[in-house]
């Protein structure tokens, strides 16, 4: 039986064969590009994500809500009588409606009543019950920067933004500051841009949670926490008792 000779191979097969790729050049060639897009960070999903900042951690221990702020009033709006025996401090989340509800509705006849005539003193605690509200919080303090008053008239403006598009933003505090007379706009910008008080929001979460904040608007009169939106007449009966 004849052997069958080999089938000789077409030009097309030769050509495909001879023109087919050279692993040997373009795998060199492939990995330096993968290295350099490496390098740019394009190939995301070879670029290890960066690493948060971690959150700063308050370094004292707070026992006494009066003396946190009065330690730090850069980190609290202070107001009234400094020689007051009673203190009434409020614990604030600006996206909170019940705070605004209180600013609002009680807050007036409570600083009438008891502020203005120099029976207590009043302290604001800039807080954020989470990471959506702290630019808020931020920004009452860069307008504390500028004095308590101009802080107080901020504070009482800012939960206007509750409920629209500029809540919490940039946008939103420059309308307020641009409303507020005395304020110092370009200063207070520099402020919420270079993110200065970002830290000491958090540095009052931390310590009004070591106190038993769990929920705002909260407060402390003279260290005494009382929790939640209540009626006029039990903040009024509060304060009459502490001073009586």
């Amino acid at each position: 039986m004849s052997k069958m000779k080999p089938r000789r191979k077409s030009a097309r097969q030769e050509t495909s064969e001879r023109s087919g790729p050279n692993w040997m050049l373009i795998g060199p060639i492939v990995a330096i590009a993968v290295i350099g897009l490496i390098g740019l960070g394009v190939v995301g999903t070879l670029n290890p994500s960066v690493a948060a900042e971690p959150t700063p951690v308050l370094s004292e221990t707070v026992t006494n809500a009066t003396d946190y702020c009065e330690s730090n009033p850069e980190r609290c709006i202070i107001t009234g009588n400094l020689d007051a025996e009673v203190t009434m401090i409020e614990v604030v989340d600006y996206g909170c409606p019940h705070c605004a509800n209180f600013s609002a509705t009680k807050a007036p006849t409570l600083l009438a009543n008891y502020v203005e005539n120099d029976k207590i003193r009043w302290m604001v605690m800039p807080f954020a019950l989470g990471p959506g509200s702290q630019p808020s919080a931020a920004a009452v303090m860069c307008a504390n920067e500028q004095g308590t008053e101009l802080a107080l008239d901020f504070h009482e403006n800012v939960f206007a933004l509750q409920g629209t598009s500029s809540v919490h933003t940039k946008r939103g505090f420059m309308s307020i500051a641009g409303n507020i007379d005395g304020m110092d706009e370009d200063a207070f910008e520099v402020c919420l841009d270079d993110g200065r008080r970002m830290e000491d929001v958090s540095f009052n979460q931390q310590a009004a949670r070591s106190l038993g904040v769990r929920s705002t608007p909260s407060f402390f009169l003279s260290n005494r926490l009382i929790s939640g939106n209540q009626d006029l007449e039990v903040f009024q009966q509060s304060i009459d008792a502490e001073l009586n």
